[in-house]
Parts: structure tokens; sequence; C-alpha cells
């Protein structure tokens, strides 16, 4: 494809995006659809590994599986970028980020919380105002308005923080698959060695 025909590609994926985000319910649709792939993603790395791990529970110690041994490395691996991936997004970034720094997962779960916390906070500080607005009588339409959008704030916070929790218990589950993972992976190691 050439760099023209990208530019075009790229100019009408951003336009499409723009006319989603332009209202509430697209804005919602798109998180949703987010949230739906991640977590179908994340259950297939589970399921792959359960897999993996029966079969190597069911094989006798002594057996070389070199395809095996080959494939949990390339797990460990791409959990490594995902987990690098996840902790490089910011604000505003696109989901194919091409440079990732390897920030702690944790960090950024928490830091989730911590918006979720200040955006309530926001909401509330609107809530107060309304009022305030309200008891000096100020137009009525107008502190509804208010305090309709605070409690959208409201809202959409309390999803921010459920995805910050998620986003903490992903970062557990890698983990622990990357202990177990590096720990299988040691095992076959030493008895290479011994062979």
């Amino acid at each position: 494809m050439s760099d023209a025909a990208r530019k075009v590609e790229e100019d009408e994926y951003e336009a499409i995006r723009d006319a989603v985000c332009a209202t509430p319910r697209g804005r919602w649709f798109l998180e949703e659809y987010a949230r739906r792939n991640r977590s179908s993603d994340t259950d297939e790395v589970i399921s792959a590994i359960g897999r993996l791990y029966d079969l190597a529970r069911e094989t006798a110690a002594d057996a070389r599986f070199g395809f095996l041994y080959h494939d949990m490395q390339q797990m460990r691996r791409a959990m490594d970028e995902t987990r690098k991936a996840i902790a490089a997004v910011k604000p505003g970034d696109r989901h194919n980020r091409a440079e990732t720094e390897p920030d702690d997962l944790a960090a950024v779960a928490e830091a989730a919380e911590r918006a979720a916390g200040d955006i309530a906070k926001a909401a509330e500080r609107l809530q107060e105002i309304g009022e305030t607005l309200r008891s000096a009588g100020a137009d009525a339409d107008l502190c509804d308005e208010i305090e309709n959008h605070a409690t959208g704030i409201f809202m959409a916070s309390a999803y921010h923080e459920m995805t910050g929790k998620r986003i903490g218990l992903i970062v557990e589950a890698l983990g622990e698959m990357e202990t177990h993972i590096a720990r299988v992976i040691a095992h076959w190691e030493e008895e290479a060695a011994k062979a």
C-alpha cells in the first residue's frame, strides 16, 4: 500500500472515529467494544496456558518437548510485550503505539483509580455549584443541566474505576502466569543441562 493510500485510509479512520466520538452513545460503544475485545484476548491466552499446562502435566518428566519449550518462551515474550504495551498507553494515544517503555502496570491501575476519585470530586463540585446557583435564583433549567452533567460524570467515573480494578486483576494474573512459565522454563533448562 502506498503512503498516499495509507494517508487516505488514516484520514477516513479518524473522520469515522471523530464522528462516533461526537456523541455519548458513540463513546460508550467504542469503550464497550474495546472492553469486550480485551476480555476475549485475555480469555484466549488463559485458555491456551491451561491447555499447555495440562499437556505438560500429563507428560512424563523425562520426555523431550522442544516445541513446548519454544512455545512457552514465545508466550513469555508475548506476555512481556503485552505488559509493556499496556503500560505505555497514555491518554490520547492510539492502540498500535510502536515504541513502548517498561512501565509498571500496577502503577497504571493505581493511576486509573486515582483518576476515578478525582473525577468524582469534580462531579461533586459541579453539583455543589448547581445547588448554589439554584439557591441564588439562577435559571432552573441551567441548574438542572449542570446536575445532569454531574450525574453523567459520576456514571463515567464508576466505569473508569471498574476498568482500573480490572486492569489490576489482569496485572496480577499476568504476574502469576509469568512466574509459572519462568519456573517451567527453568526446570526444562536444568533437565537439559543434566542430559
